[in-house]
């Protein structure tokens, strides 16, 4: 089994308008597309895990934020990227909902988004990489077994940290 990269969608990959869900509030943050560019050129798998707790809010609903992640996964396309994956959590402790648990197994820090997926497509977990913006991602990545877990700040550079990924647990894709 081979490694992936996991991204956070919110404030990693995209601008978070906080609960982001109208396809006319997306936009790529800072080198988003050319890093997923860069890591689909090396035939990296990439999953976004992303806490939706917007819906459990009652915000927006599940098949919002799935006309979203259609739109942002063709714009990675169009932007010379793949994402092989989407994981979401829909729950939130403080927002039960009849039809939906308060606890889950799901919202990071957990690790359910990240098992799911790598279960899935049959990925080693032990030579994955996580990257978001809020320390939740990291644990939920540590946790995981990920060998690496990255905090990135919305105006750091993607590319600079997935060349840097690429090179030193990514040697297989050279």
């Amino acid at each position: 089994m081979k490694g992936a990269i996991f991204f956070d969608r919110d404030n990693t990959l995209i601008i978070d308008n906080g609960y982001t869900w109208k396809i006319s509030d997306f936009a790529f943050l800072y080198d988003s597309a050319e890093a997923l560019a860069l890591l689909n050129t090396y035939n990296i798998p990439v999953f976004i895990v992303t806490n939706q707790s917007g819906i459990a809010r009652g915000y927006f609903k599940e098949i919002d934020m799935h006309k979203f992640n259609l739109y942002l996964c063709k714009q990675v396309i169009l932007k010379g990227g793949k994402i092989t994956d989407i994981a979401f959590c829909p729950h939130h402790p403080k927002y039960p909902q009849k039809d939906l648990p308060a606890h889950c197994d799901c919202r990071k820090p957990a690790t359910g988004m990240l098992k799911q997926l790598s279960h899935k497509w049959e990925v080693d977990l032990k030579k994955s990489v996580m990257i978001g913006d809020q320390q939740t991602d990291i644990e939920a990545g540590s946790a995981a077994g990920c060998v690496e877990s990255y905090i990135l700040q919305p105006s750091q550079s993607r590319v600079n940290l997935c060349n840097n990924i690429i090179s030193n647990h990514f040697e297989d894709y050279l």
